[in-house]
């Protein structure tokens, strides 16, 4: 068993160095504290709360649309692929 958890903390180390890895740990980080992200979302909210149906519309369109939230989108999306692989290769043996 000791074997396994080395070489899972292997794995571990091996995928933080790759690009793809270290670029959405970047992307992410600047994703979670953009203050103007928090605000966009702050903003969702409070137009969906106050039953404001056009500004939620328009605000969450202009989140979805925000060249941050589309590039974190698209990197958490290839990470998920790529582990998913892994796991499917993990789960082959």
């Amino acid at each position: 068993m000791d074997k396994l958890i080395e070489l899972t903390e292997e794995l571990k180390k091996e995928l933080d160095e790759l690009p793809l890895f270290i670029e959405y740990k970047r992307v992410k980080e600047e994703f979670e504290n953009s203050k103007e992200i928090q605000d966009l979302k702050r903003e969702i909210v409070r137009a969906k709360n106050e039953n404001r149906i056009e500004d939620h519309k328009a605000l969450l369109e202009k989140y979805n649309s925000h060249p941050l939230v589309i590039n974190y989108l698209n990197l958490e999306d290839e990470v998920r692929q790529y582990l998913k692989e892994i796991s499917e290769i993990l789960n082959k043996k």
